[in-house]
């Protein structure tokens, strides 16, 4: 089953966020602020290893997806579209995102934002 985990995702979206989940029969749980200092494999339960790091925290909303099959991603994400639930910043999961802070999610996110915009590559 996948899971959608929620950052700084506000109110009202996030009720439909979480009803769309329980629709298609994901699991979902919001991240607090405190636990962005964690990684993603953590929060998941995948890993143990509670090393939590500090960082500034970020207030932009985020959505990460955890063992979504690249169909239930495009049915979320047309889902999510079609609710007008508009989320600037997703990822999916990886190897190597697994071991990230929501943080250092958040800032590898927004730097290829910021190069697509600039028509660059992030990498």
């Amino acid at each position: 089953m996948g899971t959608v985990l929620l950052f700084n995702i506000e109110a009202k979206k996030a009720i439909a966020i979480k009803n769309l989940c329980r629709k298609l029969y994901l699991d979902y749980r919001e991240i607090a602020q405190e636990d962005f200092g964690r990684t993603l494999g953590f929060l998941l339960g995948f890993t143990d290893e509670d090393v939590s790091k500090t960082e500034a925290d970020f207030d932009e909303e985020m959505l990460y997806f955890s063992e979504f099959s690249s169909g239930m991603l495009d049915i979320f994400l047309a889902q999510l579209r079609r609710q007008k639930c508009p989320v600037a910043l997703k990822a999916v999961q990886t190897e190597t995102n697994l071991q990230f802070t929501a943080c250092e999610l958040y800032r590898e996110l927004s730097a290829e934002r910021e190069a697509i915009a600039r028509g660059q590559q992030a990498h």
